[in-house]
């Protein structure tokens, strides 16, 4: 691994409340929760407890409200090891909340949230300083204008960045410039241009500059094109899930660490891959999110049974 071990995260963070049903209700209709469970969320957040969990130290950088939330999502982070001197709080400002139906049969979910009433991230000078110090920058996005400062300094400085891009919002298309390590849902594929032919997405993306595109598929695994080398297609692992909250944010996590390692392409995207099927494990986007041993276990068993 590198020296300067250090990720900084800037984005989003949630308080997540879970709920598991036997299959969705129609409208107007009830359904009994069973297994409830509450927890931090968010796809930087996570990614960030993800990478603590293997051992990297992490930064977070985003804002929650003054409120009991907040001082939860805070929480929830210096217990995993995940660096919060730079979470700013809003006094008057309400934090990010989310409530999720988790499918018992299939393990997929709905989610309903709401993204509070707190001020947008400041990017100050200490900020800048530790993304400065970073081994490599991860956003969602989230934070528009934070965001496109922060990958304009993280550039400047030489520091790599990462983009989970869940979704194509408002600031993508000024973000991806600045972007080294383009890691997407099939959502945002679908968003930017209406299709889904993976060859011609991961073409399509890689001229806004990243050194690398991955594009994920769920189930179906994802696929992922290197600057100057041929697109690869890595299978999902096949695992019973039980919830799919936060797979994507993990994935992130397992990328990030392999950035860190060096590792090749493939080998960054397989260990992902583990990491994300791992998670599915229990209910809640961090309760089962694998440690370092726990992933090695996987891709030796995988490597076995061929």
């Amino acid at each position: 691994m590198v020296g300067r071990a250090l990720v900084v995260g800037l984005g989003q963070c949630s308080w997540d409340v879970l709920g598991r049903v036997g299959c969705y209700p129609p409208v107007d209709q009830k359904a009994e929760l069973t297994d409830m469970i509450q927890q931090g969320g968010g796809p930087v957040a996570t990614a960030l407890v993800t990478l603590a969990r293997l051992g990297v130290s992490t930064e977070y950088l985003g804002v929650v409200g003054g409120d009991d939330i907040g001082e939860k999502i805070r929480a929830g982070l210096l217990a995993e090891g995940v660096g919060c001197a730079h979470l700013q709080v809003d006094p008057q400002g309400t934090s990010q909340f989310a409530f999720i139906a988790v499918e018992k049969t299939t393990g997929h979910r709905n989610i309903f949230w709401t993204r509070g009433g707190k001020r947008p991230f400041s990017f100050t000078p200490a900020a800048r300083e530790v993304i400065r110090r970073a081994a490599v920058l991860h956003l969602d996005g989230l934070e528009v204008e934070a965001s496109l400062a922060a990958a304009r300094f993280a550039r400047e400085q030489g520091v790599p960045t990462v983009l989970d891009g869940g979704s194509f919002r408002e600031g993508t298309a000024e973000l991806l410039p600045f972007i080294d390590h383009l890691v997407v849902s099939e959502k945002f594929a679908r968003q930017a241009f209406g299709e889904m032919n993976p060859a011609a997405v991961l073409e399509a993306l890689l001229k806004n500059g990243a050194q690398a595109v991955t594009v994920t598929l769920g189930a179906a695994g994802s696929h992922t094109l290197l600057r100057g080398g041929e697109p690869f297609h890595q299978p999902a692992f096949g695992v019973e899930a039980v919830d799919t909250t936060g797979c994507g944010d993990v994935f992130h996590g397992g990328y990030i660490y392999g950035v860190l390692q060096g590792w090749p392409l493939r080998e960054t995207v397989r260990f992902a891959a583990a990491c994300a099927a791992l998670k599915t494990r229990a209910l809640g986007g961090r309760t089962a999110i694998p440690r370092l041993e726990e992933v090695r276990s996987l891709l030796e068993q995988s490597i076995l049974r061929k």
